[in-house]
Formats: C-alpha cells, sequence, structure tokens
C-alpha cells in the first residue's frame, strides 16, 4: 500500500513541476521565503486583533494556527537562504 503511493508521487508530474520551479527560483529569492512568514505574521496579527474585537473561537484558533505556520515557514526559509548561500548576484 505504501510503496504504491510512493511510486504515484515519484511520477507525479504536478510535483515535478513544482519541484522543478522551485529549484530554478528559490536561488535568486532566497529571502522570499522569509518574507512570506513575515505576511503570514502580519495576517495572523490582524487575526488575533479580530479574535479580541469579537471573541469568537475559531478566530483564535485561526490566529494561532496562522502564528505556529509563520513560524515554520520562517525557519525552513532560513535554513533554506543557509543552505544555498550567497547567489550569484552577490
Amino acid at each position: 500500500m505504501i510503496t504504491r503511493l510512493l511510486q504515484r508521487i515519484d511520477k507525479s508530474t504536478w510535483l515535478a513541476s513544482i519541484l522543478k520551479w522551485v529549484r530554478v527560483n528559490l536561488p535568486a529569492r532566497r529571502g522570499l521565503v522569509v518574507l512570506a512568514a513575515i505576511g503570514i505574521t502580519v495576517l495572523s496579527l490582524i487575526i488575533h486583533v479580530l479574535w479580541l474585537a469579537t471573541g469568537s473561537t475559531f478566530l483564535a484558533l485561526c490566529g494561532f494556527v496562522f502564528l505556529h505556520l509563520a513560524v515554520i515557514v520562517g525557519f525552513i526559509g532560513i535554513l533554506l537562504a543557509e543552505a544555498l548561500g550567497r547567489g550569484y548576484r552577490e
């Protein structure tokens, strides 16, 4: 069962195109992932302000989920930027 799933993932053209885009575009834009994390953090702040205004439990949950997602994306962005090293423009 798991081997069939892994074989389907290996043959996926959709996943291959995403990985190709990342491989080609990310080295020139190393800070893009960190900027995305900052944007998610700002979105989380807005959701938390709305939560304080309304008292909705759903907004509280969404705010904390976005905050944790931003931290994870930020860490991944920092690790990728360090692994990619200095760009060809620098």
